[in-house]
């Protein structure tokens, strides 16, 4: 079951972190722990459910929206299974202690409370078909990639795939159907508000290998998107919105990139 939980930190010095280095901060709690395989942690069911640690691998959480002043620092957590709920709880209880760096420091940010915003079943979001438009904030930088070459913008195809794609993953008896690319792009409009950023990647070494860095290109800004009343692929896209509130949007989301905010029906 996707959830949204806010969790608020003691620190004691300003957290300078990326989201891409935030995001991995989060990792060493809810992913699988390095070296262990997949094969071998899906025989227990305290690991079954808990996502490889692979850097550029699609995770079943990403952050949203990130609170900071001098001695608190609060994060938004987005997760599509409710089984990491249970991680986080285990988490919490233990300890609670999530050391957040950068290149020069490390701050050790300790959990003073955690508050379920939002919590959604797969069926009651494939039940959001009604909404025709919607406005999206990127909160952080958004990226395509389309058989290895990058897509310079973003399009309702692009988005409702990705969408797609994470919700078969997650919830493969609830998906929808998805229409054709060229489907959504007729019936599917859109405005776009955003602006090309570029965008370095800095991927974990591999033990005694080299530290590699990767720039891309990616969005930032705002979008608005409208359907035809009525049209199939309106409420499929709906219900591919109601989803985007719980996960990260595009390519490079273990690193951190494509969280965004929707309100439908904004005018």
């Amino acid at each position: 079951m996707p959830a949204t939980v806010y969790i608020e930190f003691d620190i004691d010095a300003p957290v300078r972190a990326t989201p891409s280095r935030l995001h991995a901060a989060w990792g060493r709690i809810l992913d699988l722990p390095e070296g262990l395989a997949p094969a071998r942690a899906a025989r227990f069911p305290n690991l079954a459910h808990r996502p490889s640690h692979a850097v550029g691998a699609s995770k079943p959480y990403c952050l949203g929206d990130i609170l900071q002043s001098e001695r608190v620092f609060g994060v938004e957590l987005r997760l599509l299974s409710d089984r990491l709920l249970d991680t986080l709880d285990a988490w919490l209880a233990w300890s609670g202690v999530l050391p957040i760096g950068d290149a020069t420091a490390t701050t050790l940010a300790i959990a003073t409370g955690a508050q379920v915003l939002e919590q959604a079943s797969w069926e009651e979001i494939a039940a959001a078909t009604t909404a025709t438009a919607w406005n999206l904030r990127i909160i952080t930088p958004m990226a395509f990639r389309s058989h290895g070459a990058e897509v310079r913008h973003v399009t309702p195809a692009t988005l409702a795939t990705s969408l797609h794609a994470r919700w078969r993953d997650h919830s493969p008896g609830t998906v929808p159907w998805l229409p054709e690319r060229a489907h959504l792009e007729s019936v599917l409009a859109i405005e776009d508000r955003t602006r090309s950023i570029s965008v370095t990647l800095t991927p974990h070494s591999e033990p005694g290998g080299p530290h590699h860095k990767r720039r891309i290109n990616a969005r930032i800004g705002e979008l608005r998107m409208s359907g035809r009343a009525g049209a199939r692929s309106t409420r499929v896209f709906s219900q591919l919105m109601a989803l985007a509130r719980f996960t990260g949007v595009g390519s490079y989301t273990g690193f951190g990139m494509g969280v965004i905010d929707v309100d439908p029906d904004a005018p």
